[in-house]
């Protein structure tokens, strides 16, 4: 260990120990195998307990140079355990894309190592942490792993918005989500929209999306949800000197896999049913206009009290322009409340308006968020007469 580091005041209070890499398993959803080790650096005191040594990288009374050397150092004696990997599994190495900016070398570090340990570089994952180096130098690092033979993966990405043109620049196999969204978004609201947005965007790349962090059931069926290959987390194990059996969490997983598929089957017959309902009572709302020139306020509003689920509903001209007030619905009083905030707006440019007019005798928006209730829901809208669009707000399960 560099002497500036064992003079370093946390180490200190820790007491002299060791660094060393422990290896936290990431599991495949598909099968319950374990197919990867991330390589974690940990601190082993003198009395043989381990914490993490995460802080040694971020502080900044430690020189790059002294964190370069220490990250080094970890990362060869993880690559020297490369041979002992469990078949079909990689090791998940983190590299810091600032340090491949800062490096005065023409070689990198990692292919040496592998070079030196005669590891096929294969069955390493060299993945981008802290993504804040210069674009163009991590660049051609990444073109000398991929040269190689070696996998590429993003962490934290969501963390900030300049990842995005990473991801276009880099092109990774591997996207890790940042475990900090990841689980705010498994709690819903904002969060859990953003969180899905960042997953469509990592599939429609055409990388492989890990979540990490994952600790509790409610974590896990959200990761499914969102798309994810790959997990690792607490729920399954934390980081252990040695490597884990593949086969450890394949039971557990599979009792996962199975929940997930009854809660899901049971949401799709519950969000069926829903819909049933909807366009049967929007179909008697239609045939009740058909011989009527103006809205029926109350039977409309008596009509779609008997929805599970209704938000509101309001209606506008062909032109798009909203006539009438909106109609909230109260669960708690039974009351239809009148709002004319939004009378004289035209919703012309929403698709589930103009599709109406491209032979949909119906259309139902895609889900999003309310802005006045912050609940998911969705707007289907039907034209009743030859002057009137319904548009009816109902919740989404």
């Amino acid at each position: 260990m560099p002497e500036g580091i064992l003079n370093h005041p946390d180490l200190l209070t820790e007491g002299h120990g060791d660094l060393k890499p422990f290896f936290q398993p990431i599991v495949e959803v598909s099968s319950g195998k374990v197919t990867g080790y991330e390589a974690l650096a940990r601190f082993v005191r003198s009395d043989g307990t381990a914490v993490s040594a995460g802080y040694l990288f971020t502080d900044s009374r430690i020189s790059i140079e002294d964190k370069k050397r220490l990250d080094r150092s970890v990362r060869e004696q993880a690559i020297q355990k490369v041979h002992q990997l469990p078949e079909h599994t990689r090791m998940t190495l983190n590299i810091s894309p600032q340090w491949l900016s800062v490096s005065s070398s023409k070689s990198l570090p990692t292919l040496d190592l592998l070079l030196k340990y005669g590891v096929d570089p294969r069955r390493v994952v060299v993945e981008l942490v802290e993504m804040n180096g210069d674009l163009s130098c991590i660049s051609q690092a990444v073109a000398k792993y991929r040269k190689a033979g070696i996998r590429i993966a993003i962490d934290d990405f969501g963390a900030g918005f300049s990842q995005f043109d990473r991801v276009i620049a880099l092109e990774p196999d591997i996207i890790k989500l940042d475990m900090r969204l990841f689980q705010q978004g498994a709690q819903g609201g904002v969060a859990e929209y953003v969180v899905e947005s960042l997953a469509t965007l990592c599939t429609k790349s055409g990388a492989v999306i890990v979540c990490e962090g994952v600790e509790t059931e409610e974590e896990f069926y959200f990761a499914l949800r969102c798309g994810a290959h790959h997990m690792q987390g607490f729920l399954f194990s934390p980081a252990t000197e040695e490597f884990v059996d593949r086969e450890a969490f394949s039971h557990q997983v599979a009792v996962l896999r199975a929940r997930f598929f009854e809660q899901q089957k049971e949401q799709f017959c519950k969000t069926r049913k829903q819909y049933q309902d909807l366009y049967r009572t929007v179909e008697l709302i239609s045939n009740q206009h058909k011989i009527m020139d103006q809205l029926d306020i109350e039977f409309v509003s008596t009509t779609l009290s008997h929805l599970d689920g209704i938000i509101r509903f309001y209606a506008a001209h062909p032109t798009g322009e909203q006539f009438t007030a909106n109609y909230d619905y109260s669960k708690t009083t039974g009351v239809w409340i009148k709002g004319d905030r939004f009378k004289g707006y035209n919703w012309s440019w929403r698709p589930y308006f103009y599709q109406l007019f491209a032979g949909e005798s119906t259309v139902l928006s895609p889900r999003y968020l309310d802005i006045d209730t912050t609940k998911p829901c969705k707007t289907l809208s039907l034209q009743i007469t030859e002057n009137i669009i319904l548009m009816v707000d109902i919740e989404v399960y």
